[in-house]
């Protein structure tokens, strides 16, 4: 740990007697075997000095080091410009007094105003005549009012009551909430969505990028950043610096712009900075302003102001969120944990708060613009809600036309109801590539949304092969029943196709040898128990049976060598699964009728157990499974993102299984990097398991920790990944270790992000030796998760 209290990363602490050593973790903890009796320990990490003590071991021992800076290195840095520019001793003196300031409260509550407005530029669509939404429009302007006249904008405003300790806990309470327009990109929407505390060494802003902010008040400042002093001047008597910040780097996510410095307090009063485009994902530019005040001797951010850029295909955003804090209350006495995984609560009436609420409680007055985008929202709103309205609006949906017939399909709504039906259009009728050649199929779906944000939809689909001449379909029915506990239950009835094997690699998954025939029920319950925790439950009855009755097109043997059926006898399989997952510490917030989860620092284990039931008088399959999973994704600082996933499963009995049942191992791709937390890359050829089986994979992203670094190198955007996974099946005695390293670059493709990424991997197994190659692989960019994922 800083003498601040801060973990360090990769620490290095040794045992100098025994010549054994560790690192500390991302959150500065450590683990060492060290012999009995008396053990020299030395513990050092680039900036600090080296710490060396003596311990006498006679059992288990927590030990906790304390780190001091080392300023005749950092000092190094600085000698030259230290006569010349007095704002390195200005950062000095910030950076000595950060603990101060850190804790100078237990905790706060405050009252907090958020206004964020977002204005949207559009490049002009041309517009058909008659367009269904000039129709529209007409319905719903009473008064002529000109288009153009509104202007395009995403507004979110609210005001919450907030409480946070020393430590960083926090939980809010939101008493008034108004949203306009799109809300995708509206940053600082939730005191959750992090915030920029600058006197701590890192700053992790999901919403923002991938990796740690270093700030320009870390212990280690004077490697990173660069300082110059612009001028200084006297407000109420107390002496301002105004310094200039500058990445000493490009870097990989650092701050740059000026802050204003209060001699003797050494506190901040102002900063204006943004942030370098390698700090940011979702956004093309990013800044920020704080204004801090002194309230019961205790320095506050008293307002804070976001401005963002960002371009989503034709459109071009720009945002501005403002920030204010109030009424601030120290040391309050709080109830026990108080601070807990309910990070955040909305009032039931938070939503419907009126003009005259908003007024009231507004610090300035909307600008004219939002004034306009505001009263025509609420003049909308009370159309919405009335019957000549919905009736209108309704009967332009669901007008038939001859563009929804072919193309688009035809749907009828009922918003009164809260109901919708949609069918099929007339391109998805016929289906050349399914199995046997050319089907026909047509689909109807519904559904139903209640006012408790309960849902209920329904589809059925059915399909005819002309070569075949069979029917074939199904109905689904899903109902969404408990918002608050993400409670659902499913139910799925008919026949069709299926696959296999549903691990196989992409040149096998469409052979014919990986489809069979099938009737089936298959019911599924999910609800939360408690917060975190998990129990799904699926209970299915399958008729399999093989293709070899049926006829193909021959197409598929075009594409595929050896294309072959697999044979097997009609089995039928009557199967039940339980399983349960659990996150520790699961944060949340909750609205009216609804819990909005944010995740955990710790990892999700799970477990499942499935069994298949014998019954009289068919070929049933017998079997017993359980499996069980720890996986996690955390951040280390400034250096990336790692992720990782260990699964352990075994079959307890076997005594009849068909080939869909078994558990396979899948075989890697060719020249496709498959998704490395569920495959091996470099595995010859899918295999089934019946005993015990290990997986684990690991994968770290840098996202640009070295690359940042590299003159030319660091212009290109380009990033390192590096990972491992390792593979033990002990009936085969077989194990397959890999590791594997390379480069991926961001693409931003209208709204949507892609990672491009080029990779070499070496794999190693007791069958085969030793093989490498280099895979390519796309992931899209989760934006509800921030995370990347399919």
């Amino acid at each position: 740990m800083t003498e601040t209290n801060e973990p360090i990363l990769g620490a290095t602490i040794r045992s100098i007697n025994s010549n054994v050593g560790t690192n500390s973790d991302e959150f500065g903890k450590y683990e060492i075997k060290l012999l009995e009796g008396l053990n020299r320990i030395s513990v050092s990490s680039t900036g600090y000095q080296t710490e060396i003590f003596e311990v006498v071991l006679e059992k288990d021992l927590v030990k906790n080091i304390f780190l001091k800076i080392d300023q005749k290195q950092l000092d190094e840095l600085v000698v030259k410009v230290k006569k010349k520019d007095y704002s390195y001793e200005v950062i000095k003196h910030l950076i000595d007094n950060k603990t101060n300031v850190l804790n100078q409260y237990q905790n706060f509550q405050s009252k907090v105003y958020i206004k964020a407005v977002e204005k949207v530029d559009r490049k002009p669509v041309k517009k058909k005549e008659n367009d269904e939404n000039d129709q529209l429009s007409d319905v719903l302007d009473k008064k002529p009012i000109i288009k153009d006249s509104i202007p395009n904008l995403n507004i979110f405003e609210c005001s919450l009551l907030r409480h946070q300790n020393v430590i960083g806990q926090q939980k809010e309470e939101k008493e008034a909430v108004k949203r306009i327009g799109d809300q995708s990109t509206l940053f600082y929407k939730s005191v959750t969505d992090g915030e920029f505390d600058l006197y701590k060494n890192h700053q992790k802003i999901a919403k923002i990028g991938d990796n740690d902010i270093v700030s320009f008040l870390s212990d280690l400042t004077f490697l990173n950043y660069k300082f110059q002093l612009l001028k200084y001047y006297f407000e109420e008597n107390q002496k301002v610096y105004q310094i200039k910040v500058t990445p000493r780097s490009l870097g990989n996510a650092l701050y740059e712009g000026t802050i204003e410095v209060i001699e003797d307090e050494w506190v901040l009063r102002n900063v204006d900075l943004q942030l370098t485009k390698r700090a940011l994902l979702r956004y093309d530019e990013f800044s920020f302003k704080q204004e801090f005040e002194k309230i019961e001797s205790r320095w506050m951010p008293v307002k804070t102001t976001y401005e963002w850029t960002l371009k989503e295909g034709s459109s071009k955003k720009s945002g501005k969120t403002e920030v204010l804090q109030s009424d601030f209350k120290f040391d309050l006495v709080l109830p026990k944990r108080f601070f807990g995984a309910e990070v955040g609560v909305t009032t039931e009436n938070a939503y419907k708060r009126d003009s005259t609420y908003w007024e009231s409680i507004r610090p300035q007055p909307l600008s004219k613009d939002e004034q306009k985008v505001v009263k025509e929202k609420e003049r909308l709103e009370i159309l919405m809600n009335s019957k000549v309205y919905l009736d209108s609006i309704d009967k332009i949906y669901n007008k038939i036309t001859v563009p929804k017939i072919i193309y688009s399909g035809i749907g009828h709504i009922n918003r009164a109801k809260k109901q919708t039906w949609f069918f099929d259009p007339a391109l998805g009728f016929l289906d050349p590539l399914a199995i046997g050649g050319w089907r026909v199929r047509y689909g109807v779906a519904y559904y139903k949304r209640y006012e408790n944000r309960k849902q209920f939809s329904t589809n059925t689909n059915l399909t005819y092969g002309f070569r075949n001449q069979d029917l074939k379909g199904q109905i689904n029915f899903n109902y969404f029943y408990n918002p608050i506990r993400n409670s659902s239950v499913n139910l799925r009835v008919g026949s069709g196709f299926n696959v296999i094997n549903g691990s196989a690699t992409i040149s096998d998954i469409a052979r014919r040898s990986n489809f069979y025939q099938n009737r089936f029920i298959d019911i599924r319950h999910r609800t939360e128990v408690f917060n975190g925790f998990y129990l799904n439950s699926n209970l299915l009855y399958e008729s399999r049976s093989d293709l070899s009755n049926y006829k193909f097109a021959a197409f598929g043997d075009k594409i595929f060598t050896n294309n072959t059926l697999q044979t097997f006898p009609t089995t039928h399989v009557y199967k039940t699964n339980f399983g349960i997952e659990y996150t520790p510490r699961q944060l949340f917030l909750r609205e009216p009728n609804q819990k909005q989860i944010l995740g955990s620092k710790f990892p999700t284990f799970s477990f499942n157990f499935e069994k298949a039931w014998p019954m009289s008088g068919k070929i049933t399959s017998n079997y017993t499974q359980i499996a069980g999973a720890v996986h996690q994704t955390f951040n280390i600082g400034t250096i990336g993102t790692s992720e990782y996933r260990i699964n352990v499963g075994k079959f307890l009995d076997t005594t009849r299984m068909a080939v869909m049942d078994y558990r396979y191992q899948r075989g890697g791709d060719r020249y496709f990097f498959s998704p490395a937390m569920y495959t091996y890359q470099l595995i010859p050829k899918t295999f089934p398991t019946f005993d015990w089986y290990f997986e684990s994979h690991y994968v770290h992203q840098f996202n640009g920790f070295f690359t940042s670094k590299v003159p030319l190198l660091n212009k290109t955007g380009i990033r390192e990944m590096a990972g491992a996974g390792f593979l033990y099946v002990p009936e085969r005695k077989y194990q397959y270790s890999e590791v594997y390293f390379g480069f991926n670059r961001i693409f931003k493709i209208g709204r949507e992000r892609i990672r491009l990424g080029s990779y070499y991997v070496i794999g190693q197994s007791n069958d085969f030796g030793i093989r490498n190659g280099i895979k390519f692989s796309i992931e899209p960019y989760n934006q509800n998760r921030n995370t990347w994922s399919f």
